[in-house]
């Protein structure tokens, strides 16, 4: 079974789907009073294929990414928006003097300060700012998390001057503007510690088939001899 030696299970910025047996691995894995860390992108980037005569840099397309840990996540009573979180309190870039000098604001990495974070929990307690880059907002089903006897702890959110950015995404700084005057505003959580007794995605439901092993490369030589070697002797 996955994890028997270790006791917590850290994914971070899975690109591909997960199998309904993996994700079946992974609720077991908690439903074994085990812990789960899933730092998850709701986007990627894929760049643009080479062409002749094409600039030598262009920018990648933002694209959708699902995982299926959604499907956990939702059911945990937490949902990722497809979004990004924009914030005027960001990491500033040094301009060189060619490019006119001084600073220029990189709203996709937003500045997280002290009064943002939660010092409650232990490993938190230290921290007293950090930077986030391509963030996407965090939503909590609080009834989900009660009626789960859950309890929820915010660690760190943006600050008041967020916003959001959704669909047509475009993370090229000399094309990002705040938005206009009277926009709706606000703090978005980005990172959540929930804890309590999980009930697993896959109760009431039939356990996904482990799929066979495919023999490596190695194997299938093994098996069936090298092409082009010489089996005599």
């Amino acid at each position: 079974a996955l994890g028997e030696s270790f006791n917590c299970l850290v994914v971070a910025g899975p690109t591909e789907t997960f199998s309904d047996y993996e994700l079946f691995e992974i609720d077991q894995f908690l439903m074994r009073g085990k812990s789960l860390a899933i730092l998850l992108d709701r986007f990627h980037e894929v760049a643009p294929p080479a062409q002749q005569g094409a600039p030598a840099q262009q920018a990648p397309r933002i694209v959708p990414l699902d995982t299926g840990l959604e499907k956990l996540l939702n059911h945990y009573g937490i949902q990722i928006k497809k979004s990004y979180v924009m914030d005027e309190n960001c990491f500033k870039q040094r301009m060189p003097a060619q490019f006119g000098g001084g600073e220029r604001p990189i709203y996709f990495a937003p500045l997280i300060k002290n009064e943002s974070i939660n010092h409650d929990l232990g490993f938190m307690k230290h921290i007293k700012a950090m930077v986030v880059l391509k963030a996407s907002p965090l939503e909590i089903d609080g009834k989900r998390s009660q009626d789960l006897g859950l309890k929820v702890h915010r660690l760190f959110s943006s600050s008041e001057k967020s916003w959001e950015m959704s669909e047509r995404i475009n993370l090229n700084p000399m094309m990002m503007q705040p938005p206009a005057a009277g926009a709706v505003r606000k703090s978005f959580p980005l990172a959540y510690v929930i804890e309590g007794r999980f009930e697993s995605y896959f109760a009431g439901k039939e356990v996904p088939e482990k799929p066979e092993a495919k023999p490596s490369p190695e194997e299938q030589g093994r098996a069936g001899g090298q092409p082009g070697a010489d089996a005599s002797k």
